[in-house]
């Protein structure tokens, strides 16, 4: 977890206020309230949807976040909307993380950081097309209708803005932390030439919370844990990995179940061998 500068720190700790623009809400302003909150910014720090007055862009008790025209983190100003459209795409949270280091940090650990930094900079249809795709595609994914649902209650309900804003800048603290805590128990192996992850040392909610991002960043063909409603094992094939089916397990002594779809086996007890079951689930695909 990265640290993050003792005097930026102090700096966020004396902000009483935070403004962001009015009218409809987006991702950018919803989540810059809310990585401000989880890293420093107290709790009980208003968040008001309008125009800052010009006092308020000099004022440090006043974090102004994504509007205002400037950007001066001296004077806790993030804007971007005034930076020219041949810059590189950076929103008014990227601009805040930048400031205070942990912008690589939030690149590898949420996947949404990246993808929501450029369709606000660069809006939808160029954000689809770096990604490969179209507009059409993934507009289900982006405009559906729960997050309608929390868009429209920001604006219009301050009891709701803000748990909604604490309620995700808990998850940013608690993910970075469980993040850390994983990294440290997690024990990298190769089973049958294979690689692996054993995270039978790590806890359920470091598991539930940070085991996507450890496949993305290590693309294991498995990994290992403890069965959370069981007494044995829980292995997982990652990535859809073609070189293994876990439905080759079934009846075999160690398998208390084998998921139809092959992509999960519970062992009976904690001691049974992971070489042995993933021996088993080997297809012969791509082994060379």
């Amino acid at each position: 977890m990265t640290k993050i500068d003792d005097s930026k720190l102090r700096m966020l700790g004396k902000v009483r206020r935070i403004v962001t623009h009015g009218g409809l809400p987006h991702t950018d302003d919803i989540m810059a309230c809310a990585i401000a909150y989880a890293l420093g910014v107290p709790h009980d720090a208003t968040i008001e949807r309008r125009n800052p007055a010009p006092d308020e862009l000099d004022s440090l008790a006043v974090l102004v976040l994504d509007v205002g025209g400037v950007h001066d983190p001296a004077r806790l100003d993030f804007d971007h909307h005034q930076r020219p459209r041949s810059a590189e795409p950076k929103c008014a949270f990227k601009l805040l993380s930048e400031w205070l280091g942990v912008d690589a940090e939030f690149t590898r650990l949420f996947p949404w950081y990246a993808t929501w930094n450029l369709l606000d900079v660069a809006g939808p249809f160029a954000a689809a097309a770096a990604m490969g795709t179209t507009w059409d595609k993934l507009e289900g994914l982006v405009a559906n209708p729960l997050s309608d649902f929390v868009i429209r209650r920001f604006a219009d309900d301050p009891g709701f803005r803000h748990k909604v804003v604490l309620t995700l800048a808990n998850a940013v603290s608690l993910t970075r932390r469980l993040w850390a805590s994983l990294c440290e128990k997690a024990c990298p192996v190769t089973i049958c030439g294979l690689p692996a992850v054993d995270f039978t040392a790590c806890a359920t909610e470091e598991i539930s919370r940070c085991s996507d991002t450890w496949i993305r960043l290590n693309r294991p063909a498995c990994l290992i844990s403890k069965d959370s409603r069981g007494e044995g094992l829980t292995i997982l094939r990652c990535n859809d990995d073609p070189r293994l089916d876990f439905t080759r397990c079934a009846g075999k002594p160690y398998a208390a179940f084998c998921h139809p779809g092959g992509f999960l086996v519970k062992t009976m007890k904690r001691t049974d061998d992971p070489e042995v079951v993933v021996r088993d689930a080997l297809t012969g695909e791509g082994n060379g």
